[in-house]
């Protein structure tokens, strides 16, 4: 099995923070949206399996790797906010912000 940690790391920090993204929306494809544009931004890392994540969360302890995710994510969360591609809400714009 092939698994990329980073993914599980991202999303293990967007459930955690979710309530602090503002996000207009918390459906599947908006949440979806988020981790694919943050993932699009960090390098992969590659285990062959799950129990070999505990090295990845140690990294996690770095708050500055920690921290450096989350801006991601939140850039990726009010990027998705802004144009959202779900039927739940209308994109954002000038008049409505």
């Amino acid at each position: 099995m092939l698994l990329n940690a980073k993914e599980i790391l991202l999303k293990e920090i967007l459930y955690q923070y979710l309530n602090q993204l503002n996000m207009i929306c918390h459906c599947e494809k908006c949440i979806e949206d988020v981790l694919a544009i943050s993932l699009n931004q960090v390098k992969p890392q590659y285990i062959t399996d799950i129990d070999k994540i505990s090295y990845s969360k140690s990294e996690m302890v770095d708050k500055q790797k920690n921290t450096a995710m989350l801006v991601i994510l939140t850039e990726a969360a009010s990027t998705v906010t802004t144009y959202p591609r779900c039927e739940n809400h209308l994109p954002l714009n000038k008049e409505n912000r």
